[in-house]
């Protein structure tokens, strides 16, 4: 069931014809070095996949927020996930009216616009569907493309924090029609 369309990528629920080119995209060292971890194994992929998809069978439906599997049209090929979750506070309460984005591409699909393109999907869904107020971004301070692509969206940058190999940098993006003001 496709749930999102672009002109190059379409979103759905994972599927098990996913999951070989989850575990190789999380196996992928600078993949997970610029999204924040280390490496997974093959078990470790396969869990992380399964328990994702387990989930979003439950709680995603149309007109709400979720990380979809993420398909490149050309090829057919599933290439990462992308989309909104909800925003949670520093306590880890869920913030009404806001979501955050994501955006993890397999390194083959990198520097062709396609996170750029999700990002443009998923925050049209988020304002113009879902009403939401804010939507939050984060991206690992080393993961320079990532980063100007929440810039080239119209995120402004709200704070900087970590250290080392774990600096980050978080965003935000108000809804021009919600009058919103932070």
């Amino acid at each position: 069931m496709i749930i999102q369309e672009t002109k190059r990528l379409l979103f759905r629920y994972h599927e098990e014809v996913d999951l070989d080119q989850y575990c190789e995209m999380m196996a992928e060292p600078e993949f997970r070095r610029l999204s924040g971890g280390k490496p997974l194994t093959r078990a470790e992929a396969e869990k992380s996949f399964r328990s994702m998809a387990a989930r979003q069978q439950t709680l995603l439906r149309p007109k709400s927020m979720g990380v979809l599997a993420t398909v490149f049209k050309p090829e057919g090929r599933y290439i990462g996930r992308c989309g909104l979750y909800p925003h949670h506070g520093d306590d880890n309460v869920e913030i009404p009216g806001e979501g955050t984005l994501a955006y993890y591409l397999a390194r083959p699909y990198w520097g062709r616009g396609l996170a750029t393109e999700a990002g443009r999907a998923f925050i049209r869904f988020g304002f113009d569907e879902l009403g939401l107020t804010r939507i939050v971004a984060g991206a690992n301070a080393a993961n320079l493309a990532s980063n100007r692509v929440l810039v080239k969206l119209g995120f402004a940058w709200v704070r900087s924090g970590g250290g080392g190999e774990n600096s980050w940098h978080d965003y935000e993006l108000l809804n021009p029609a919600s009058g919103s003001h932070y």
